[in-house]
């Protein structure tokens, strides 16, 4: 805890010891006959009494300092995470909302959010959802996001993606394979794709993009400014844009 976020944490800590102190006007003993002592010994007993008061304000506080440092990063970072023509995505190219996903093969909420992602595509045609590769459940991920940025080049993504993503199990050279041939891939090329320096380059910049907007798990979601950690049901990410949408209109 830094000597900023306690003395931020102590105010509210100060300002309720102060009404109390005020309210000892109506004792024996007058607030301006209190000696140094006095006062200590009462706010003591006011934070021994409203502990909570000063860990509720810590928590708000952090919460809010990480929001916005969040929210200055993605500012920052908006043309990488919505901007790029060449990044895979489904719905609208020219979509007046933009979802990103920061996924992993290997993860199974992941697996499960594809669907709510899907039915909201399919009802709501003003809507662009982007795929960013963010391997970091093990070497196994890795592959897997090597081999579907491979079949981004054939114009196979999503085929593979969704293949992918519908696996149970480990992931092997044999599952990556299947997956490629069964999306209509030629396989070879998509091997040699996948080794290639300049698909692991984009796999590092997703990776340190992520890391600059505060991606700490998968899946993870960019709408607008927000990042917003989790699986996300088709009914929250309907809100969500119906919240921004509304909120648009209105500074319009």
């Amino acid at each position: 805890m830094t000597k900023q976020w306690i003395k931020m944490a102590a105010l509210p800590v100060v300002f309720g010891a102060g009404l109390y102190l005020g309210a000892m006007t109506n004792q024996s003993m007058a607030a301006e006959n209190l000696t140094k002592a006095d006062v200590e010994k009462i706010v003591q007993e006011y934070i021994m009494n409203n502990a909570n008061v000063i860990l509720d304000s810590v928590d708000q506080y952090q919460q809010k300092t990480v929001r916005e440092k969040s929210i200055g990063a993605i500012r920052d970072n908006v043309e990488s995470l919505t901007k790029d023509s060449t990044a895979p995505f489904i719905g609208n190219k020219d979509g007046d909302i933009t979802i990103v996903e920061f996924f992993d093969y290997n993860c199974g909420y992941c697996k499960k959010v594809l669907p709510e992602l899907q039915k909201v595509v399919a009802e709501d045609k003003n809507l662009k959802v982007i795929f960013k590769d963010y391997p970091i459940l093990g070497p196994a991920s890795e592959t897997a996001a090597k081999w579907s940025l491979a079949a981004q080049r054939q114009g196979k993504y999503f085929e593979f993606h969704k293949i992918m993503m519908e696996h149970k199990g480990p992931i092997e050279d044999a599952t990556l394979e299947k997956a490629a041939k069964d999306a209509g891939m030629d396989v070879t090329k998509a091997k040699e794709d996948a080794a290639s320096a300049d698909i692991m380059i984009q796999i590092e910049k997703n990776r340190t993009l992520g890391n600059q907007v505060g991606v700490r798990g998968t899946p993870a979601f960019v709408i607008e400014e927000e990042l917003m950690p989790g699986a996300m049901p088709a009914e929250q990410l309907r809100q969500k844009i119906e919240e921004l949408r509304k909120a648009k209109a209105e500074k319009k």
